[in-house]
């Protein structure tokens, strides 16, 4: 897919990613896919570029989302034990994701 540098001329464009940044940032993205995807059903702890931590099992890992199983859903509001939550990958761009045993 190529990403094209210009507003369409009805719009008005209020942020327009640098061309040069996204062609940087896509095969990082695919790095984090690829990674993400080899540990799927494993224990991990997540932690994103804002210092926010997740523990959890990877459940899926498609089109630039990282689908997490949370260990203690009750922090989110929930009971049921079969939470997922979801993170983007370039929000992960500086994580540790760590395998848990």
């Amino acid at each position: 897919m190529n990403y094209q540098c210009h507003g369409t001329p009805q719009s008005q464009v209020l942020y327009q990613a640098d061309c040069h940044f996204i062609q940087q940032l896509r095969p990082l993205r695919e790095h984090l896919h690829n990674i993400c995807r080899r540990f799927i059903n494993q224990r991990v702890r997540v932690q994103t570029i804002d210092g926010l931590v997740y523990e959890g099992t990877i459940v899926n890992c498609d089109r630039g989302l990282l689908y997490l199983r949370v260990e203690n859903p009750e922090q989110y509001g929930q009971r049921s034990n079969d939470f997922i939550i979801y993170l983007v990958l370039y929000e992960l761009l500086i994580i540790t994701l760590l395998l848990l045993y």
